[in-house]
């Protein structure tokens, strides 16, 4: 790569705008987001490229014309009209679709690794990339809710006319938000809020403007222009984001007469389903829902079959509120032969009174041993992986063995990852047992040694007045679990005189 040059990092308008044909030519050429990038704008930079990588995702939004004849993008009914017959928005075609309909040869990567829970990626991956994508199933215990959350909105319902809005929903989301950032916890994570229709998205945006006069955080956040801030965007425009949390607003409700019309904007064009994957991959370890109706009141009797975005919003409604339950049961059931390795090691644990789970995960990677301790029945604290079937069938060294522990550590948070060979076990059984009873040791230790670590600097924070922080660093030695004094004990000391002078 670097024997390359030049090597330039501008958008394919930029390329045609400003170098003069036969300026400059490269050696390759690669379009990031290519289902965004329409082929017209394509053509400038392939042409001065003696090869091109075309890289994007054929299942998010393609890009969209919004010059139609005066009808909102988000006035589309179940048919694909407006209120007056006009077809909006237009879908165009990108150069990601042009390269596949030419037959050029695709590469598909099969690794999931930016949810932190898999219920966040499971929709999706069922829907629409056929179960091919690999998640991590991460441990639970954390101080924050992961996956999917459902919030019924009580009486809610959707203005008409020129308002298009759902006012209980915007005011329990902007509720929502001020009560996260009051959270010592809540308040660090980063927050996206989406609603599918422009109208409500600009509603929420107004009454949280509203909310931060009053509130110095809320206003801070709404002003920070990096990842960290709150952005509020509606269906068409949030692909490429990702926040923490994203909270949608469905919007969509009964009229104030009672009935409710089946128009759910863009949702109901072909390609909407396009749509809502977009929407539901936004977030990194929480979806919370805000909807004024249950799922079954979308009547797919009454939507047309070709409205694949409804039918799926529909499902996914579902899916908030009844939970992934039954995805993960699905998902549990034996899909691969026999493992006998890996019953003899759970049943020989099982027999030191640990909690044991086999093949645990939404997707075609499993962590084929979770174990836990039944004084710690909420998080499971060793993940063992072992060289069965699910390890032969993944092609590279850098799938069966690196990635899987570099991200179920660093990313998933498990506390300790394993690996068991077959030959080690069936030469040494017992040493192999206690070895994996002394690391389950450790790592309910060095859990425990982090909870006090957590719970101290969420004693300081929530003791903190308007934007006071404290600048103490944390102690490098946390005492173990059950003493008191030192280092830990001092830092508070510290930090809580650091609050007082603040306050004088």
């Amino acid at each position: 790569v670097a024997a390359l040059t030049p090597c330039v990092l501008a958008g394919p308008d930029s390329v045609a705008q400003y170098l003069e044909p036969g300026s400059m030519e490269f050696d390759l050429v690669v379009f990031d987001e290519a289902s965004q990038v329409t082929v017209s704008n394509a053509v400038g930079a392939m042409g001065r490229g003696r090869s091109i990588v075309v890289v994007g995702d054929s299942r998010q939004m393609p890009p969209t014309s919004f010059f139609s004849r005066g009808a909102a993008v988000d006035e589309v009914d179940d048919r694909g009209t407006s209120g007056e017959g006009e077809f909006v928005p237009e879908d165009l075609e990108s150069i990601l679709e042009e390269c596949v309909s030419s037959g050029l040869r695709p590469v598909s990567l099969s690794w999931h690794y930016r949810s932190e829970d898999e219920s966040l990626i499971a929709f999706s991956n069922e829907h629409y990339y056929e179960d091919r994508l690999s998640s991590f199933p991460a441990p639970g215990g954390r101080a924050v809710s992961l996956g999917v959350t459902w919030r019924k909105v009580e009486g809610g319902q959707f203005l008409t006319g020129a308002e298009r809005t759902n006012p209980k929903e915007a005011d329990a989301i902007v509720a929502e938000i001020r009560e996260r950032l009051r959270d010592p916890v809540e308040r660090g994570r980063s927050v996206g809020v989406v609603a599918l229709n422009l109208q409500q998205a600009d509603l929420i945006r107004d009454r949280l403007e509203a909310a931060a006069a009053e509130d110095v955080e809320l206003a801070r956040r709404l002003e920070d222009e990096s990842e960290s801030g709150i952005f509020i965007k509606n269906l068409e425009n949030v692909q490429g984001d990702e926040r923490d949390v994203i909270m949608i607003s469905v919007t969509y409700a009964p009229n104030p007469g009672g009935s409710m019309r089946m128009q759910f904007g863009p949702l109901g064009q072909a390609g909407g389903e396009r749509r809502w994957n977009v929407l539901v991959t936004r977030a990194k370890q929480e979806v919370v829902v805000f909807s004024s109706i249950e799922p079954e009141d979308i009547k797919l009797e009454r939507v047309s079959a070709t409205a694949k975005g409804v039918h799926h919003m529909r499902s996914y409604l579902e899916l908030a509120r009844d939970g992934v339950e039954r995805a993960r049961e699905r998902a549990l059931r034996p899909m691969e032969a026999a493992d006998l390795h890996r019953k003899s090691i759970a049943d020989a644990l099982r027999g030191e009174g640990l909690l044991v789970q086999e093949s645990v995960g939404l997707s075609s990677f499993k962590i084929d041993l979770a174990i836990g301790h039944p004084e710690e029945p909420d998080r499971w604290l060793a993940a063992v992986l072992l060289d069965g079937p699910g390890y032969q069938v993944r092609a590279t060294v850098r799938d069966r063995d690196a990635l899987p522990r570099q991200v179920l550590g660093a990313l998933m948070r498990w506390p300790t990852v394993m690996r068991v060979w077959l030959p080690e076990w069936l030469a040494e059984p017992a040493k192999v047992t206690a070895d994996l009873v002394r690391a389950l040791d450790d790592a309910r230790v060095h859990a425990r040694a982090s909870k006090e670590k957590a719970d101290l600097v969420h004693m300081i924070v929530s003791a903190q007045d308007g934007d006071w922080r404290s600048t103490a660093p944390l102690p490098e030695e946390i005492p173990r679990p059950g003493t008191t004094g030192g280092a830990a004990a001092a830092w508070v000391q510290n930090a809580l005189q650091e609050r007082e002078a603040v306050r004088c």
